[in-house]
């Protein structure tokens, strides 16, 4: 009980700085999903601006402008390692999954699900 109290308060601290994820490689598995499966990948220019403090998330994926409110964060005991974010915006809630070491992120989109690389993330 107590790991996943100390757990709790470390991703709440991480969570409070603003950090810029620069994404190095993106896949995109459509419904129906298949494990490890891209209908699309690349690397274009994506990135993924996390604000905390406004409790605000913004993706740019290629050429699209993604901002989603943060509803939610949450820590679970079976995987301590991921931090899972409730997103919300005007099409509806979204999963997003964060890494401890901040090298991966999953989108969970009702239709399709987006697996982020990311190389060196900061903090603004």
């Amino acid at each position: 009980m107590k790991k996943l109290i100390l757990l709790l308060f470390c991703a709440f601290g991480m969570s409070a700085q603003n950090q810029v994820f620069n994404v190095q490689q993106y896949c995109v598995d459509q419904s129906p999903f298949k494990n490890g499966q891209c209908d699309i990948s690349g690397n274009e220019y994506s990135f993924v601006f996390l604000n905390a403090k406004k409790k605000e998330l913004v993706f740019f994926f290629t050429d699209i402008k993604l901002k989603y409110n943060i509803v939610a964060v949450s820590v679970s005991s079976s995987n301590p390692k991921v931090s899972s974010y409730t997103l919300q915006n005007k099409q509806g809630l979204v999963t997003m999954n964060l890494n401890q070491a901040k090298t991966k992120i999953e989108f969970l989109y009702p239709d399709k699900h987006i697996y982020l690389t990311v190389g060196n993330s900061t903090k603004r």
